[in-house]
């Protein structure tokens, strides 16, 4: 049965509802990308920015609209619309009986069910780079923070080696430990302020009220002074705090230094929670930790401060202090640019995930001759609704990365595209080492009658380029003439005045020049409905 008009579905929670269902379902999916990929939709939040990307993914899913009489068909875990009190959402059913155990769940369901193919899976290169690179970020941060620790048991080992009063080397030792504890709050802290997103954070500042954290760290009172706010303060003053107690072994007494900034860090407390009761009337649970640690630093430096001020100690803090926020400042505006810049991709991602605007572009653009030859290098499905050419260079990087995604896309959209290789060559010089390469090429091909074999070898060409090494493989018979093939393609390229390797061809007309493969994998199944419901492109 057609489904019906998903359009009101809840946006804020679409996306994680798709990437637990995706957890459940044993298919490992970056939170990320998935965010990205199903809210820069152009139909976001209807069923088919959920539905597309499954498809990047390619992963075998049933979309329907039905009745309770088929739940016993459907497959497990799977996502139920529901709409209740005038919201819609998609909710996960775990099993078949919960549609008896949640009465709630049979009540407001619409009929709509989404569920995964027997032993479905997902899988796709962006995907598996974000996860690799989170995984890489967080053995880095794994990294740093043990070293950060091991640091700060070997300074209070040798700490309550060379004193004998015991009371002073707890109190230091929880001094340094707040220093690192602090550090680490931080840091979370200036995460907020340039818009990073965690969970953990959120659970936190959730605890003391929704939004509080993000508002009270992105106010006006949270700008600070010559481009220093706050959480950058924090995150050098307490490095320098837990360097200096790493120090402290070393050099006796530079620890006083450090006690006598710890007063100044109280009158911060004292202004903090003024400017979050009455200024701005919310509270932040990040800001709030930092602050309970200045307190009870304060109270323990009262307690270890002696009467013998170290300037040269005081003016070593003050120093590094001042270096190491001159180097924070551009770090954290490259930061800034780097989060505007991925907003910026996100909001042109979603334009050009809009079919029609494709389309649009698409039927301006230069047509050309795409009808299949003798022997012609056609790879995927020849019925298939998607036809992409492409006029390449035998000998060109950018053109083996294309064929490289192409690959890809046929692999991941079977039945759905076809594939057809046009070569750039001099059919007058048979010494051009491109002419040299067509013809063994085409000569190959002439060979082969097996579809899978045929791209293979267009394959290892292209990852290798190297004509002994390919031709020590594949072996094609010398004695088959192809010049007619040859000067075909190189007619062909004149004919359409191809300037530049490679340049792509969706179905007889030139690819906007504002769209890549990349971007035109998202549109595949889209565009392969209105096509297959039209039967061609409307000119």
């Amino acid at each position: 049965m057609p489904l019906k008009d998903t359009t009101n579905i809840n946006s804020t929670e679409l996306w994680k509802t798709t990437y637990k269902w995706l957890k459940v379902c044993n298919c490992p999916v970056n939170s990320d990308f998935c965010k990205e990929e199903i809210t820069t939709h152009t139909d976001y939040p209807a069923l088919t920015s959920v539905t597309d990307f499954l498809e990047i993914g390619g992963m075998e899913y049933r979309a329907v609209e039905s009745d309770a009489s088929y739940i016993n068909s459907f497959n497990y875990p799977l996502l139920a619309h529901l709409r209740k009190n005038g919201q819609e959402f998609f909710q996960i059913i775990y099993r078949i009986d919960d549609w008896n155990k949640q009465e709630e769940i049979s009540r407001f369901w619409t009929g709509i069910v989404l569920f995964p193919g027997i032993n479905a899976s997902w899988k796709n290169s962006e995907n598996s780079k974000r996860t690799n690179l989170h995984l890489k970020n967080k053995a880095i941060a794994i990294t740093l923070l043990v070293a950060g620790l091991l640091f700060y048991f070997v300074s209070t080992f040798l700490n309550f080696n060379n004193s004998y009063n015991p009371l002073l080397n707890i109190l230091s030792a929880s001094f340094g430990l707040f220093s690192l504890i602090d550090f680490i709050i931080s840091l979370f802290a200036l995460g907020i302020e340039l818009g990073f997103q965690n969970e953990i954070v959120k659970q936190v500042c959730g605890v003391v009220n929704k939004g509080g954290c993000e508002q009270v760290l992105k106010s006006r009172y949270a700008k600070g002074f010559a481009g220093i706010s706050p959480s950058d303060a924090s995150v050098v003053y307490f490095a320098i705090q837990f360097l200096f107690y790493i120090a402290s072994p070393f050099f006796p007494g530079i620890m006083q230094a450090v006690y006598i900034f710890a007063f100044i860090g109280f009158a911060i407390v004292i202004w903090s929670f003024y400017t979050q009761a009455f200024l701005l009337k919310q509270w932040c649970a990040v800001c709030l930790s930092i602050a309970s640690v200045l307190v009870i630093q304060t109270a323990f430096a009262y307690a270890m401060i002696d009467n013998f001020i170290n300037l040269f100690m005081i003016g070593s803090f003050s120093i590094l202090f001042i270096l190491f926020s001159l180097i924070l400042i551009p770090i954290k505006q490259l930061l800034k640019i780097n989060s505007t810049n991925k907003l910026k991709l996100a909001e042109l991602k979603k334009w050009k995930s809009d079919v029609g605007v494709f389309l649009s572009q698409w039927r301006q653009q230069q047509e050309v001759d795409v009808s299949i030859w003798k022997n012609d290098m056609v790879l995927g499905n020849e019925e298939a609704p998607m036809q992409i050419t492409i006029a390449c260079n035998p000998y060109c990087w950018p053109c083996a990365k294309a064929h490289e995604q192409l690959d890809h896309l046929l692999q991941q959209y079977k039945g759905k595209i076809m594939v057809q290789v046009r070569l750039l060559c001099n059919a007058e010089n048979g010494n051009d080492k491109r002419t040299i390469a067509t013809n063994a090429i085409l000569q190959k091909t002439a060979e082969i009658d097996n579809k899978d074999m045929l791209q293979e070898m267009l394959t290892e060409w292209f990852a290798s380029m190297n004509f002994e090494k390919w031709f020590s493989k594949w072996k094609p018979d010398r004695s088959i003439d192809v010049s007619e093939r040859i000067q075909q393609h190189q007619a062909w390229m004149e004919k359409h005045k191809i300037a530049f390797t490679p340049t792509f061809f969706i179905n007889g007309r030139k690819l906007p020049g504002r769209y890549s493969l990349t971007d035109l994998e998202i549109l595949i199944p889209q565009l392969s409905i209105i096509i297959q419901s039209k039967n061609k492109l409307v000119a």
